[in-house]
């Protein structure tokens, strides 16, 4: 019963006398920088003890009989690393059989066996998890590399006679899967995911109809086997959790509460006491290997068609968490009815277009609820879950309030309903008629434009403004990619590399050189104006490259011996170069027209409402100086010249049109 047997051995003695296979449904190589230096510091401090051993954790085997290959159920990650730091420290490392599992192979033996001839399939099973295992390998050699022969051996000495771990053989009648999910070990804790799979397990062995349990949890194995690999299919590791929580709130309706998952999952759904069938247990799992397909595709969105590639990427530049479940279940209901999405899912299909137009309301309301109002990440939970879960169960209402409105059973249907629904969450207000804009939905919609322009107000008073906010972040980016067009230009900074402090200049800067009082006419005393009209959207610049503090502050056009802005701009990025070559001398006329052309270009393509086209230019004037816009408008900072349609029209028209 339960273990035959329980023991303390040296690793040496373990590797000498076993053969370890990693079972295929085990998550991949997941130890990180904190558990590889705790290994080393480990193997430092009990190197100085010859005498002492050291404690080095727990592996728990099958035997498989007469053979010294064993099943490793647990201890994979502590196994492989210890093979990793062997081979830093110029040992010869023991062989790991990763079953069905080629990436994590051919990695493995690259690095931990110094097979050099497989260094052109690298490139080919590339992932997170065989990435993860190339850092690890790097890791320790670089740790090793200051050592002298005679040290390494030394170390490497130590960690195969004096590292004890404890071995745990499970008879082949036991259930290693409960006692996997209780082992409590110096590793990285089981996930949410991992316990859920062993108790699916557990309940399909332990289910009545024997024969139908035991198909039941061949088919656990065979799904989380997937759900891992398509977790760590792309070069960042999905999380374990979130994946599965997006997917819960499909699957089951969504309750408020912060132990929702773990109660539905662990106390109602699949307890132990539960009538849950195998059917039910196949059913759930093969929808979890559908949905971890299309989790990786919504987070890699590069394979699927472009306009759709583009769509996921805008919104990865905004506050999406919110709307990342109703999208899975989205794309998971179009993976249903087109089953080539899976197999190639860049071939443009019916399915796309619909998917791509959900994308863009979710885009919208990312960036004009959460990023623009200022609201809560939380805003509209409610709504997008509930139009996840009708989503997911056809038949089922979008909105609770709604009861008329069923959700669809063709997923293209479907799919367009929930559009509508999103769309209504943002903005469903005629300003003009005061009457619904779809009058399926009885609502307004989360979407404030005074709350935009107070927010601005706020954030000037702060003396930040557009600088370091989300929402500015974004309209200044989206202002690079509008000038760079679709032509097939080069990036000059992405957004991944947009950092405040490196990608973005004051044009009129923070502390400006004493020739730009001409061009500026700011009082020293008067700060407010100062910070409103340095952090104003127009003055915002972003850089190809990032500039020294000196440079930021020098003036406009070149002063005596200094080179001046507008000439180094003219080689930078597109927002540089356009400034330069539009703008002689640089002030707030020119702040301000920049500002509107951007914010203009903003209502485009969210398709909201600050402004409208027909208002006078000056009505901007409060979004982009708050408390200061009716000295800017006086001219106040403006030599006494005023800003208005007159000064404006033409330096907007400027901006607006695209080189």
């Amino acid at each position: 019963m339960g273990f035959c047997s329980a023991s303390l051995f040296s690793i040496e003695k373990v590797v000498t006398n076993l053969s370890f296979i990693v079972p295929e449904f085990q998550r991949g190589y997941a130890w990180n920088k904190d558990q590889w230096q705790a290994l080393w510091d480990d193997l430092v401090a009990i190197a100085k003890r010859p005498q002492a051993n050291h404690y080095a954790g727990t592996i728990m085997i099958s035997e498989q009989e007469g053979t010294s290959a064993v099943d490793l159920i647990d201890g994979q990650q502590r196994v492989t690393s210890v093979a990793l730091l062997l081979s830093a420290l110029g040992t010869k490392a023991y062989e790991i059989e990763f079953r069905s599992n080629d990436a994590l192979q051919t990695y493995f033996d690259y690095y931990a066996l110094c097979r050099d001839h497989l260094a052109p399939r690298l490139a080919q099973y590339r992932s997170y998890y065989s990435t993860n295992l190339e850092n690890a390998a790097k890791f320790f050699k670089a740790k090793a590399a200051g050592l002298s022969t005679e040290e390494k051996l030394q170390l490497a000495e130590a960690l195969l006679k004096q590292f004890q771990l404890f071995v745990l053989v499970i008879q082949p009648e036991f259930d290693v899967h409960v006692a996997f999910e209780t082992i409590n070990n110096r590793g990285k804790p089981l996930s949410t995911l991992e316990r859920l799979k062993n108790r699916l397990i557990y309940i399909a062995m332990n289910a009545v109809d024997q024969t139908a349990g035991k198909k039941a949890a061949a088919e656990v194995h065979r799904c989380w086997k997937e759900v891992y690999r398509w977790l760590g299919a792309g070069k960042v590791l999905l999380d374990d959790d979130y994946f599965l929580r997006a997917h819960s709130i499909g699957w089951f309706r969504h309750a408020r509460k912060s132990d929702w998952l773990t109660t539905q999952l662990f106390d109602e759904m699949f307890s132990t006491h539960g009538g849950i069938q195998p059917d039910d247990i196949v059913k759930y799992v093969r929808s979890l290997e559908l949905a971890a397909g299309c989790w990786h595709y919504l987070n890699t969105p590069e394979h699927l068609p472009s306009r759709v590639t583009h769509r996921l990427y805008a919104l990865s530049q905004t506050a999406s968490a919110s709307s990342k479940p109703l999208l899975l279940w989205a794309l998971v209901r179009c993976a249903m009815e087109n089953k080539q999405l899976m197999v190639d899912p860049s071939v443009e299909a019916s399915w796309s277009k619909g998917f791509e137009e959900l994308v863009a309301q979710a885009e919208r309301f990312a960036v004009l609820v959460v990023m623009a109002n200022g609201r809560l990440s939380s805003v509209g939970q409610s709504d997008m879950n509930s139009s996840a879960y009708a989503l997911a169960h056809p038949g089922q209402p979008i909105y609770i309030r709604h009861p008329h409105l069923i959700s669809p059973s063709s997923a293209s249907a479907a799919i367009l309903l929930a559009r509508d629904h999103l769309a209504s969450i943002v903005e469903n207000e005629d300003p003009e008629s005061e009457q619904y804009l779809d009058a399926r939905f009885s609502w307004h919609g989360y979407f404030d434009a005074d709350a935009v322009q107070t927010t601005i107000a706020d954030r000037l008073r702060s003396q930040s403004g557009f600088y370091n906010w989300q929402f500015g972040k974004l309209l200044i980016y989206r202002w690079e990619e509008n000038l760079r067009g679709d032509r097939g230009r080069p990036v000059k900074r992405t957004w991944e590399k947009f950092a405040w402090d490196e990608s973005v200049e004051h044009i009129y800067p923070q502390n400006p050189h004493a020739q730009w009082s001409d061009d500026v006419p700011i009082a020293a005393n008067s700060k407010r104006a100062k910070s409103a009209i340095t952090n104003s959207l127009g003055n915002l610049l972003l850089l190809s490259r990032s500039v020294n503090s000196q440079l930021s502050n020098q003036p406009y056009c070149q002063f005596d011996d200094l080179k001046g802005k507008r000439q180094r701009f003219l080689e930078g990025s597109y927002s540089e170069i356009q400034v330069g070559r539009l703008c002689e001398r640089w002030g707030v006329v020119q702040i301000a027209a920049r500002g509107i052309a951007m914010m203009r270009l903003a209502q485009r393509i969210w398709n909201f409402t600050l402004v409208r086209d027909e208002d006078q230019l000056t009505a901007w004037l409060p979004l982009l100086f708050g408390d200061v816009a009716d000295d800017v408008q006086a001219g106040r900072y403006t030599n006494g010249k005023k800003v208005d349609g007159r000064t404006l029209i033409p330096w907007v028209k400027k901006f607006e049109e695209r080189s």
